[in-house]
């Protein structure tokens, strides 16, 4: 569940412990990050014949208490491992989402691609311009964000944004509208006013997360920032990242601004932002049948935002 954990817990007593600890990490991130892979293989969940299936009808209770009913936009971020040797497949997972919400509803999910030329970890926080260019095909790129938003994209009336960064892929009677347009203009940001991310806002998508830490994935947070544009008060936020995209017969070369790395890496206070909106009553984290849930409306989460980002917020140690 949020902030539990030892690491998650001392992170959250205060952003400047959590800024220590992510300096710390970067300075070593070569070591640390061999570790954590080894860590995550040697701690995979076991497969199990006799696993007992998992238990939808708890999970359906829970979201239509917290607002996903029949009509509702959802956004799902979610780790598939928990659900592994408990249901059938990805598909099954996204078919009772997908009833859940009816054929008023949509089901959205981050799809992000897997770019083969991305910078390596030891580079990512390289103050030299990014010089690559990277291949964005909206229908044939993989997807990094998990097995359930391949399987989405892999149904006949899923539609993925153009937009290479913070990419979303959606199914439902919403989901033409949240892509439409997203390129629109000189420089789009991956969530600003044009973008899906913004329009899930607009519509309040239910921000729902299924096995993995909803926090550490929320991508919705960037709306609070990119909306702003120029007028975020955070200097220096963006870099140029030059990009190729193919969409069928269509190909359309884009110079686009993203967030610079180290303002995620060195200056997010991720447990700080989880223990604020758990104490606000904002974000709901409960366990059912052994697998993490947790919810947030993203409207009541940008109104959070903005009350609190005059300096920045979530983000410490930043200037001006």
């Amino acid at each position: 569940m949020a902030n539990t954990g030892l690491v998650k817990k001392i992170f959250a007593l205060s952003p400047h412990i959590e800024m220590l600890g992510r300096r710390l990490y970067w300075r070593n991130v070569q070591r640390l990050a061999g570790k954590v892979k080894k860590s995550a293989k040697k701690n995979r969940p076991v497969e199990s014949e006799q696993a007992k299936p998992f238990d939808y009808l708890a999970l359906e209770c829970y979201l239509k208490d917290c607002g996903a009913d029949a009509g509702s936009l959802m956004v799902v971020h979610s780790a598939f491992a928990p659900f592994k040797g408990r249901v059938s497949g990805p598909d099954e997972v996204n078919e009772f989402l997908l009833r859940l919400l009816g054929s008023e509803g949509t089901l959205a999910m981050p799809a992000m691609p897997m770019f083969t030329n991305a910078r390596s970890v030891e580079e990512y926080l390289s103050p030299q311009p990014d010089e690559n260019i990277y291949i964005y095909n909206v229908q044939k790129s993989r997807i990094k964000t998990g097995i359930l938003p391949t399987a989405l994209h892999k149904r006949k009336g899923s539609v993925r944004s153009r937009h290479p960064i913070n990419t979303m892929v959606a199914e439902g009677k919403l989901a033409q509208a949240l892509m439409e347009g997203n390129l629109v203009g000189d420089s789009p940001l991956a969530c600003g006013v044009n973008s899906s991310w913004s329009r899930c806002v607009e519509h309040d998508a239910l921000i729902v997360g299924l096995g993995t830490d909803l926090t550490h994935s929320l991508t919705m947070i960037h709306v609070a920032e990119d909306v702003k544009d120029a007028q975020w008060p955070v200097s220096d936020w963006y870099v140029e990242k030059h990009f190729v995209i193919r969409d069928g017969d269509v190909e359309e070369a884009r110079v686009l601004r993203e967030r610079a790395p180290r303002w995620g890496a060195l200056h997010f206070g991720e447990r700080t932002l989880c223990k604020d909106l758990l104490a606000a009553g904002l974000l709901k984290s409960t366990v059912i049948d052994g697998i993490v849930v947790e919810v947030l409306s993203a409207k009541a989460l940008m109104d959070f935002l903005n009350v609190r980002n005059r300096a920045g917020y979530p983000y410490f140690w930043v200037g001006s």
